[in-house]
Formats: structure tokens, sequence, C-alpha cells
């Protein structure tokens, strides 16, 4: 009788334990968990109850992903590479879609890198029917001098028609434009 007490008192333990598993106490360790190879995470963008994530993948490219917070631990939510260090541009451009299953909100995350030093600002406008972003996106220099961008849509649309990037100097004179015309489902 007492294995028996013994055995339902663990099993309930057990059971409760696992019922309680609200995530990761940080967010390495959720991303660890997860089996998400990185180098490093370059930069975090906290929103309400999540955290979106910008690390550089193993290939050396740059990732995108999001986490969101239950209590005083951490959940993976989603993520996707956009592998956009290598390209010859003078602003690189990728995008993702990031849903925080916690806020059941998508995001659409755009991200690049800024080649051209002497672009201090940078401005992305969708075009067409859906106005889903205008606004200056974040430019961050890393650890190596690079110049990452990245910016969250102001409202969710399942059907991006296409946008416009400008780049503005220290004197708001543009130098560069760029318009991705093509629809991005």
């Amino acid at each position: 009788m007492k294995k028996v007490i013994s055995l339902l008192a663990l099993s309930l333990i057990l059971l409760l334990s696992g019922c309680t598993d609200n995530g990761y106490k940080s967010i390495e360790a959720t991303i660890r968990s997860e089996g998400i190879q990185n180098k490093q995470i370059l930069y975090k963008q906290e929103l309400n109850h999540s955290t979106i994530l910008i690390y550089e993948n193993p290939n050396g490219g740059v990732d995108a992903g999001i986490v969101y917070k239950v209590g005083n631990k951490y959940k993976w939510s989603f993520g996707g590479g956009v592998s956009l260090l290598s390209n010859e541009t003078d602003v690189t451009w990728s995008w993702v879609n990031l849903n925080a299953k916690e806020e059941e909100t998508q995001y659409q995350f755009y991200i690049g890198i800024v080649r051209e030093q002497s672009i201090s600002r940078l401005h992305i406008k969708s075009v067409g029917m859906s106005k889903n972003v205008d606004k200056y996106a974040e430019i961050v220099e890393l650890r190596d001098g690079t110049k990452l961008w990245f910016a969250l849509q102001d409202k969710y649309s399942n059907v991006q028609p296409g946008f416009i990037l400008n780049g503005f100097d220290k004197d708001g004179k543009r130098i560069f434009h760029y318009e991705a015309e093509q629809s991005i489902n």
C-alpha cells in the first residue's frame, strides 16, 4: 500500500511539475530548447508581452524570431531566416512574418543591412491599397560596425503589395531610393 501511495504521490508531483512548466527562465535557454543555432543575439526589441530577437545564424546571416513571456519565463513563438549579410547593395532588405502566439497577433517584420555609411535615416512606406507600414526604421550599429535596420509594421496585413525605401544622409538629403513593387503573399 505504501508503494502505491508513493507512486501516486510521485506521479502527482511529476504531473503538476509538467503542468506548471511555462517556459524557460532566459531567452537564451528558450532558443536552445528549440534547437535554434545562433552565434549571437544582435538585438532585442521589446513589445507588450513579447520580444523580437535578431540573431546571427551559423552561416553568418541574420535571422529574426519572437519569444513571449508568461509570468517570469519565456516561450518560443516563431522565427525565420532572412540571411542578408552577403548582399552587395547599399541597403539590403527582407522580411519575416512573426506570429506572437500569446498575443494572437502577426507582425510583418522588415529587416536589412545599411552598407552605405552616409545613410543615417531610412524610411519605409507601403505602396498600393494596403498601408501597413509608414515609418522611419530603427538603425542599430553592431559591434563590427555593420548597420542593421528594422521596422515592425504598423498594422497587420496578410498581403504585402510592395514598399518604398528611402535613405537620407545626416542633412536630410535623400541619397537612396528603392521600390519593391512585387506582391508578397
